[in-house]
């Protein structure tokens, strides 16, 4: 998606940087103990990149850590419209996963993205989001929260990926 001119940019990258920082400490905090851990990304947008960021950082931080990273795969306007799936043949059985997303906004998307766990057991659930918007419609509240802001209806927020790196995040 295209930033609009009028756009006014909320974070830059040193910011989103430290946040990404606090978030992979926070979700060592919630994994403590736990040998393994699968991240799953959402997409499309930028769930996967900012899911690598935190997953690369949470490997600096605990090199003991046994780290998968697959994707869950939502059409976000229309959920039902097609499969949610999550790539790779990964088995959550008995695994923590950590879902991560770039914007949170009514609690849509991530409640869909649940979907395809119910076929497992999973450990545990951590849910990470890097802009949390405070609209929430479906009882879905991330466990981490890199930035909360509060917004009205019509604004949206949008965060910018360029060269596999979270660039800004801009309130339009």
């Amino acid at each position: 998606m295209l930033i609009p001119k009028t756009a006014q940019k909320i974070l830059n990258a040193s910011t989103i940087e430290l946040m990404l920082d606090r978030m992979a400490f926070q979700a060592l905090e919630l994994t403590y103990g736990d040998d393994e851990l699968v991240i799953l990304g959402i997409e499309p947008g930028g769930g996967l990149t900012i899911a690598k960021e935190i997953g690369t950082k949470i490997e600096q931080f605990d090199s003991t850590k046994q780290i998968q990273f697959s994707t869950i795969s939502v059409h976000k306007p229309e959920p039902l419209k097609e499969s949610i799936i999550i790539k790779n043949d990964i088995n959550l059985n008995n695994k923590t996963i950590l879902i991560i997303d770039d914007v949170g906004n009514t609690g849509r998307t991530l409640f869909y993205a649940l979907q395809p766990l119910t076929h497992f057991n999973p450990k545990k659930i951590i849910i990470a989001i890097l802009v949390d918007r405070t609209h929430k419609t479906f009882p879905i509240n991330a466990d981490i929260v890199g930035f909360p802001i509060a917004t009205t209806l019509n604004e949206h927020i949008i965060v910018n990926i360029e060269n596999n790196k979270a660039e800004g995040a801009y309130l339009f």
